[in-house]
């Protein structure tokens, strides 16, 4: 009995046992499972998988391992070797699973993958196999390699780390293909084999090579690395690109490793001398000692020299000369070496008398001699001197007397003492008796090309004799007599600023030392020594009579309102101090403020000679005698007009005569009122015309009117 129950009970258990050990789902389910193993070698990773067979025996694995490009196992991939990467896949029966396809991935700043697109097909045995190669012979670090395999619907993912250390690399001798035949000539090029080993196996793929040499860093020779020759030996291409070393030194090194060899080279030939500019805008100097105020006495002029691909030479020496040296002009230095960049300059100084001058420079290496030419530099333009300069108005009279913002211009223009225009930019002054001058930025003008202008603009203060005098002034040079024509002013005598004598007299700088004694003359009027100057206020205090000449008398008179220029004078002083040098060159002009109604006076002339009419003695000055009655004939009718102030009328103005009856008039001569400042106005006549052949009596008009349309008529009889 015993027996029996014992057999039922091992009987019921298989029966459990085998319900558990599988089946026990619907057909076609889903089941899952996990497992874990190891590679061959020292390799070892972790599976997952999926099977559609519901049963933990058909879950499939794979498995990775590492190992050397000889097969052995490894943990560690030094900077140059190759590894292989093996994963299996299998089914949970254990069995093979081919064409399957594999990704490989891991961290690209430390492998590569070879074929780079880092995928395989399973073999018949389940196996696929990947290339790795450090990223580079510097890479270090530490990685998970991961793989992923799919087959249908089986897949499967693991992983194995590796650790990645730098290549000791070594640099072999180096040699030159082809061995150059003496030194290499400028602009050739040789190549330089490089071999490059690791633990005495050579070096497919590198990174991180230095090339370079004494001719490289300074820039006449160039080191490229090219491809890769035999296996092991790298490559550069060497040009030289006209070193002057005589023998260049070749440097090549990776980490701590380095190797040199010498190459003889040949330096470059000079192509061309060419001329690169000047600092002075528009290549122009100004007369020694008249510099300053923007003006410049000296130009840097520059120079290139170029091999025969237009590469500039450095350590050439240049001499320069001049191709004149009139007045003293002077080239220094007279020889210097090219920079880096093949440049080189020297300084033109100007010297005292006007001339154009060009800078030769020459050259010369390996034998060859070549020169260069710059661009004309001008020596011309220096201070304003009295003699040259001028000061003209636009319009002399302007309708001002009655009306606010009537303008007129006011032109300087000034030379220095060879006539030649002053420099650009030189400053004009003015100040003004009347009305307002200049705008409001400054009372001033800055010259162009010798010449400024500025707007007088009537507005109170208005003298009262409506004539206002502008004064122009500017630093500039006091006129004297160039008797050894030298074109600057000679001292027998000279001193410094302090007078203490120069001990080389041929030292003397005209405009910044003094003369002593024995220096050259002035001229004998008021262009010579000159003192002070002043605003001209003029010598009429009420104008009266006629005068061409306006009323400046250039006499300083402080009971006219004569004011000293510029205002901070505790006294005026007339007189010239004896000295020539730089002083207020000025000029002045007298611009009229004219009244709008005009005023007629009539004329008595004798044999060209003219007087205001009398009426006490000559009669009524409206009627014209004799263009009528017996013995009737043509006559001159002679008058001058003239505003308020007996100042001419505003510019423009236009005369005529109009209504004649029973006699003729002919038109006014001159018919327009031209620009002047002339004391008494201006001076006109009309021919009246008898009545003919009745000599009977008439009339006529002489109208007047501004350009601002303020008319005034004068009518005349005949008897």
């Amino acid at each position: 009995m015993t027996k029996f129950i014992r057999a039922v009970f091992a009987v019921l258990m298989l029966v459990i046992l085998t319900a558990c050990g599988g089946g026990g789902g619907s057909a076609g389910g889903t089941g899952t499972g996990s497992t874990s193993g190891s590679g061959s070698g020292s390799s070892s990773g972790s599976t997952t998988g999926t099977s559609t067979t519901g049963t933990t025996s058909n879950v499939p694995v794979l498995t990775l391992s590492l190992s050397d490009a000889s097969g052995a196992a490894i943990t560690n991939l030094s900077g140059v070797d190759t590894g292989v990467v093996k994963a299996k896949f299998v089914t949970g029966a254990g069995l093979p699973v081919a064409n399957a396809l594999v990704t490989f991935s891991g961290d690209v700043a430390l492998i590569k993958f070879t074929p780079a697109a880092a995928t395989a097909l399973t073999d018949a045995n389940g196996v696929a196999v990947m290339n790795i190669l450090p990223a580079s012979t510097t890479a270090a670090g530490a990685l998970s390699i991961k793989a992923d395999a799919v087959s249908g619907t089986l897949t499967a993912s693991t992983s194995v780390n590796l650790a990645i250390s730098p290549a000791s690399l070594t640099v072999g001798t180096l040699s030159f293909t082809p061995v150059p035949a003496g030194s290499l000539p400028a602009f050739s090029t040789v190549t330089v084999n490089i071999p490059v080993t690791t633990n005495g196996k050579p070096v497919t793929a590198i990174s991180g090579l230095n090339l370079t040499s004494k001719c490289v860093v300074d820039g006449t020779a160039t080191l490229v690395q090219g491809p890769t020759g035999a296996p092991g030996v790298f490559t550069a291409t060497y040009t030289n690109k006209g070193c002057v070393q005589g023998t260049d030194l070749i440097t090549v090194s990776i980490g701590n490793s380095s190797q040199s060899i010498s190459l003889a080279v040949g330096s470059a030939n000079i192509g061309t001398l060419q001329f690169v500019g000047t600092d002075s805008a528009g290549s122009s100097l100004v007369l020694k000692g008249s510099g300053g105020a923007g003006r410049k006495e000296s130009a840097l002029v520059t120079f290139k020299v170029v091999d025969q691909n237009n590469v500039g030479l450095a350590g050439v020496v240049v001499n320069f000369s001049a191709t004149t040296y009139t007045g003293g002009l002077t080239v220094l230095p007279a020889s210097a070496a090219t920079d880096v960049d093949g440049n080189v300059a020297t300084t033109v100084s100007s010297g005292t008398i006007p001339t154009p001058v060009k800078v030769i420079a020459t050259a010369t290496r390996n034998g060859v001699t070549i020169s260069g030419l710059s661009d004309y530099l001008t020596i011309s333009t220096g201070l304003p001197i009295q003699k040259f300069m001028s000061l003209s108005v636009e319009k002399a009279n302007i309708e001002g007397w009655n009306y606010d913002s009537e303008t007129t211009g006011v032109t300087v223009l000034m030379a220095d003492q060879y006539g030649n225009p002053v420099s650009d930019n030189t400053t004009v002054n003015f100040v003004t008796e009347g009305g307002a001058i200049g705008s409001s930025a400054q009372g001033a003008c800055n010259t162009v090309n010798g010449g400024c202008t500025v707007q007088l603009r009537s507005q109170a203060f208005r003298p009262s004799n409506g004539r206002v005098t502008v004064l122009a002034y500017a630093q500039g040079l006091e006129n004297f007599v160039d008797s050894n024509g030298d074109g600057q002013y000679s001292c027998a005598n000279p001193g410094d600023a302090n007078g203490v004598p120069l001990a080389d007299p041929k030292t003397y700088r005209p405009v910044v030392d003094t003369c002593i004694s024995g220096g050259e003359p002035f001229p004998t009027n008021d262009l010579g020594d000159m003192g002070d100057a002043f605003l001209d206020a003029g010598i009429l205090g009420a104008t009266s009579g006629t005068s061409l000449s306006g009323t400046l008398d250039g006499a300083y008179t402080a009971a006219n309102g004569d004011l000293p220029v510029p205002y901070n004078h505790v006294g005026y002083v007339a007189a010239g101090d004896g000295k020539w040098g730089m002083n207020y060159i000025r000029r002045s002009a007298e611009v009229v403020f004219s009244g709008s109604a005009a005023y007629l006076i009539r004329q008595v002339c004798t044999a060209g000679v003219c007087r205001d009419w009398d009426s006490t003695t000559d009669g009524d000055p409206s009627i014209i005698q004799g263009v009528a009655g017996v013995a009737c004939s043509d006559k001159s009718l002679n008058f001058r007009l003239t505003d308020l102030n007996n100042n001419p009328l505003p510019y423009g103005t236009l005369v005529a005569t109009a209504d004649a009856t029973k006699i003729g008039a002919s038109a006014v001569y001159p018919d327009k009122i031209v620009s002047t400042n002339s004391v008494g106005g201006t001076f006109h006549s009309v021919t009246v015309k008898r009545d003919d052949p009745n000599c009977g009596a008439g009339s006529f008009f002489v109208t007047v009117k501004t350009l601002k349309g303020n008319g005034t008529a004068f009518k005349f009889n005949s008897n």
